[in-house]
C-alpha cells in the first residue's frame, strides 16, 4: 500500500484494517480519534482449535509456581472462556503469569488475574518475553497459550534453558472469503497471519498498486 499521509496527520486517510472484527473495535477507535476513515477488512476469522485436550490436560495438571505466559490478549479472552466453561478458572490462582506487553497484561486483569512479569522497553514480542523471563530455572514448567500456527519462538528460546514449556492451542485462524480490495491509502497488518492471507489473497503487486 502506499499513503500520502505522514506519520501523526492521519485526516482523512482510508485505512485498511486486518483484524477480526471482533478485536478490531479498539483500533478502528483510535484511528477515527486520529481523524482517519477505518474500513474493516477481516483478513482471517478466528475459531476454536481442533482439539481443546492438550489445554484441558495442561491447566489440569498446573502446579503452584507452574507459569501460564501469554502472547496476545485474544489468547488471554480464549484461555479464560475455556477455563470457565470447563470449571478449571480456580487453577490460574496459583499459577505465574507472564504477558508479552501492556494490552495483554489489561487483558489478565480483565479477568481477574494480575500478570507477574511484563517486559519492559520496547521489545513487546516473544524474544523481549523470553527475556523478561531470563530468571526461570532449569526445570520449570510454563504453560503456553497460542493460536495453532502462532510462532514457537518463546518455546524454543525457553527450552534452550532447559525450562519445560507445553504449548497448548487455544484457537486456529483460517482465511474468510473476501470482498474485492477497497481503495485506500494505507493497510494496517495487525499481525503476521492477517498481513500472510492479505498478500495470499492480492499479492505485493495489487497492493502496491493501492493509493
Amino acid at each position: 500500500m502506499t499513503s500520502n499521509a505522514t506519520v501523526g496527520d492521519l485526516r482523512g486517510c482510508r485505512v485498511l484494517v486486518t483484524r477480526p472484527v471482533e478485536q478490531a473495535g479498539p483500533l478502528a477507535d483510535a484511528l477515527r480519534a486520529a481523524g482517519a476513515a477505518p474500513l474493516l477488512y477481516p483478513t482471517i476469522e478466528v475459531g476454536e482449535p481442533p482439539d481443546w485436550g492438550p489445554f484441558d490436560r495442561a491447566f489440569a495438571g498446573a502446579r503452584p509456581g507452574d507459569w501460564a505466559v501469554f502472547t496476545s490478549p485474544s489468547a488471554v479472552r480464549l484461555a479464560a472462556a475455556r477455563l470457565r466453561r470447563t470449571g478449571q478458572a480456580g487453577a490460574m490462582a496459583s499459577l505465574k503469569l507472564a504477558a508479552v506487553g501492556p494490552g495483554t497484561a489489561a487483558a489478565l486483569e480483565r479477568e481477574g488475574w494480575t500478570a507477574d512479569v511484563v517486559p519492559q522497553g520496547g521489545q513487546r514480542n516473544q524474544e523481549g518475553l523470553a527475556a523478561a523471563l531470563s530468571s526461570l530455572a532449569p526445570g520449570a514448567r510454563v504453560l503456553f497459550p497460542r493460536a495453532l500456527e502462532g510462532r514457537d519462538q518463546l518455546a524454543r528460546q525457553l527450552a534452550e534453558r532447559q525450562v519445560s514449556v507445553e504449548v497448548v492451542p487455544v484457537s486456529r485462524t483460517r482465511p474468510p472469503t473476501l470482498p474485492p480490495l477497497p481503495v485506500v491509502d494505507a493497510a494496517i497488518g495487525a499481525s503476521p497471519s492477517a498481513l500472510r492471507a492479505l498478500v495470499a489473497r492480492w499479492g505485493g503487486a495489487a497492493l502496491a498498486g493501492h493509493a
